[in-house]
Parts: C-alpha cells; structure tokens; sequence
C-alpha cells in the first residue's frame, strides 16, 4: 500500500465511522421532529440521507481498494455498477443543494410563494424531486446502458473511467460543464447572493431579520463544503479541457477527484449545528441556563 493509499485510507475509515454515526442521529431528530418539520429541513434530511447511502454503499468499496490497491469484488458487473453508483449519487448530492441554495431565496425573501399545498408541490417538491432522479437516470443511461465497451482496470479506483467519457467526447464535456461546473456554479453564486441580501435587510432594519439569517446560516455552512472540496476538480477540469498538462491530470486524478468524498463525510456533522434544540432532542438535554438568585 503506497503513501497516499494509506493516507486516504485512514482519512475514510476515521471520518466514516463517526459520520454513519452522526447520520443516525440526524434520522431519529427527523424522526421525533416529523411533526414539526418545515420545507427548509427537507433539504438537509435529503443531503444527509444521500450522504449515508454514500458511506455505507459506497466508501466500503474505496475503503477496500486503498488498503488492498485492488478493486473487490473483481467482475466487470461490478465495476459498471460502481461507477453509476458513484456518479449517479455525488451528482444528487450537487443539484439537490444546487436547487436548494436557490429555493432558499424563496423560503427567505418570497415564503408566501410556498403557502398552498399548489405551491409547494409547483416550487419545492417537483424541482427538488427532479433535481434528486436527474443525475441517477442521466448516469443509469449514458454508463450502464451506453452501448460503447468498457474496458476495466482492477488496479485503479473504480476500475478506471466509464467509457462515455472516451468514445464520446462531446457528451464528455456536456457532462462536465452541465453536471459539474453548473451545479458548482449555482451553489456558489445563489449563497453569496443570499448572504448579500441578508445583509442588505439588516441595514434596513427590517424585523424579518432574525429569521432570515437563521434560514441563510444553515446553508451557508454546508455551501462552504461543496465550494471548498467542488473548485478544485471544477477548475481543474476546465483547464484541462482547453490544455494538455500530464501533471495537473496526475493531481486531478489523485487527490482532486478524492476531495469530493469529503462532502458526504462532512454533512452529517455540519447539519447538526443547523438543527435547533438538537442536544434536547436527541439525549433530552438542553443547555444549562443560569438563573439569578433572588431574596
């Protein structure tokens, strides 16, 4: 096992463990709270649900692959499912907060755009919805039922590349800069939005306020991690679409592409600090409060 295997083995098997953990604590939150839930938790329950899926379907196999530098199970089968499985997955992860930093807008500046059950099935489930199936179904078509032969390596993470992405360069670069630069963009772009026009109210005085920045740092701080472990592969990548540079496609390949996995490790723990009362919740604790003596 090489230096950056170990690296990244240990780094995945030490996140992974306490964040599964982590995850399960947020599902008995949701549980508990079912009744009280409102239309911004649907997208943290979402993320991390995804997220859970990831490490306890997915990071098993990379886990195995960077202690053994061997993919196992060793079948073709195998490999074209791994691939749809981690394409199709870290792309719901992108556009479901793609669309989520957007609607955010909606449920901080326009919430009276969600008041019937009309609306909030036209604004919020049918986009988030499409926003969760698309990468699944996109991936489902283009890796497993591509006609083009795969050719599988079972030395290298997840037996290689897919074969869309060689025999078809146009569809290759339509999903890089539809799937990937888009999504990134958007986060990007709709969170620092947000938080200029929350801002803006404060200096207004307006009495919405305090609600509006509860409602924008609960996002924020999940949109740092997308933009934090996202920009490197997206830059990355379109430079390397207009240039040729055998050592920034040795960095993407080797660490750029493993930032991604960090998102799912991260989420569940920076979705706690958006859930309110969840110590009292989750353990029937609360913060301890001091109250003054009296005579």
């Amino acid at each position: 096992m090489s230096w950056l295997s170990q690296v990244k083995f240990w780094l995945l098997l030490t996140l992974s463990i306490p964040s599964t953990i982590c995850s399960i604590l947020v599902f008995i939150y949701f549980f508990r709270r079912w009744n009280t839930l409102t239309l911004d938790h649907h997208l943290t329950l979402i993320l991390v649900t995804v997220s859970f899926i990831q490490l306890t379907t997915n990071f098993p196999f990379i886990i195995i692959y960077n202690h053994f530098n061997w993919v196992l199970p060793t079948t073709d089968s195998f490999c074209l499912w791994w691939n749809w499985w981690e394409y199709g997955w870290n792309g719901v992860l992108l556009f479901a907060m793609a669309w989520g930093s957007i609607e955010r807008h909606l449920l901080v500046f326009r919430r009276g755009m969600m008041i019937t059950r009309k609306q909030r099935i036209l604004f919020h489930l049918l986009p988030m919805s499409l926003a969760s199936l698309y990468p699944l179904l996109l991936y489902f078509i283009v890796i497993i039922l591509n006609p083009c032969e795969n050719y599988w390596y079972y030395n290298e993470v997840f037996c290689g590349i897919p074969c869309y992405l060689i025999d078809y360069p146009i569809l290759a670069t339509y999903d890089f800069i539809a799937d990937i630069v888009f999504p990134v963009l958007m986060i990007a772009s709709a969170n620092v939005s947000l938080i200029i026009r929350v801002v803006s109210q404060k200096r207004q005085h307006n009495v919405a306020w305090r609600r509006q920045r509860k409602l924008t740092r609960q996002l924020v701080g999940i949109a740092i991690i997308y933009i934090l472990f996202w920009f490197p592969l997206t830059f990355g990548g379109l430079v390397l679409t207009f240039t040729s540079s055998s050592d920034l496609l040795s960095i993407q390949v080797n660490y750029f592409f493993f930032f991604v996995h960090f998102i799912p490790s991260l989420l569940p723990f920076t979705s706690i600090t958006s859930l309110s009362d969840f110590k009292k919740t989750i353990f029937g604790k609360q913060d301890a409060t001091v109250t003054p003596f009296t005579r």
